[in-house]
C-alpha cells in the first residue's frame, strides 16, 4: 500500500476516533447532566432518544476509527456511513439537524435580509435533531466539505482493505 494512502486513512480512523470520544464525552459528561437538571422541552422519552442515537453514533465513530484503522471492511462501510451522516447542516425554521465527531469545514447559507455564505472550521463533536416550530430565525442549510472529502477518500480506497 503506498504509504500516502495509509497515512490518509489513518489521520481519517485517528479523526473518527477523537472525534468520537469527545462526542461521548459531552455527552455524558455535559448534556445528560444538563438534562437531569433541567428538563428539556417536548416529551423526556424523545430527548433521551435522541441523546442515546448520538450516543450510539459517537461509539460507532470510535469502533469505525479502529476498524478503518486496522483495514477491514467493516471499518471502510461504517466510516463511510458516518462520514455521509456528517455531510448535512440544516437549522430550518421546523428542523435542525447535525452531526459531527471530527473535523468540520461548513460552508452553510443563510436565508436573512443578507443572504450571507458562511465558512465554519472547527473540531469537536455535537449532535443536534429537532423537530418543531420557531427553532431559529435564520434559516441555514450548508454541508459540511471534510465530510464529503473523507467519504471520497474511504470509497476510493476501500480496495485497500483486508479479508476479514
Amino acid at each position: 500500500m503506498p504509504a500516502i494512502k495509509s497515512t490518509l486513512l489513518n489521520i481519517i480512523a485517528f479523526l473518527q476516533i477523537a472525534g468520537g470520544v469527545f462526542l461521548l464525552g459531552l455527552f455524558l459528561f455535559v448534556q445528560i447532566p444538563k438534562t437531569l437538571k433541567t428538563p428539556t422541552e417536548g416529551p423526556a422519552l424523545i430527548n433521551w432518544g435522541i441523546n442515546g442515537l448520538f450516543m450510539i453514533l459517537a461509539v460507532l465513530s470510535v469502533w469505525a476509527g479502529y476498524l478503518l484503522w486496522k483495514r477491514r471492511s467493516l471499518g471502510f462501510s461504517l466510516s463511510a456511513a458516518l462520514q455521509f451522516l456528517q455531510i448535512p447542516y440544516i437549522h430550518l425554521s421546523s428542523l435542525t439537524y447535525e452531526f459531527q465527531a471530527s473535523l468540520v469545514a461548513y460552508i452553510a447559507h443563510a436565508v436573512p435580509a443578507d443572504e450571507m455564505i458562511d465558512f465554519t472550521f472547527s473540531y469537536g463533536g455535537s449532535g443536534e435533531f429537532f423537530l418543531g416550530t420557531g427553532l431559529t430565525d435564520t434559516p441555514t442549510a450548508g454541508i459540511n466539505l471534510v465530510a464529503v472529502i473523507f467519504l471520497v477518500l474511504i470509497l476510493s480506497m476501500r480496495r485497500l482493505v483486508k479479508n476479514d
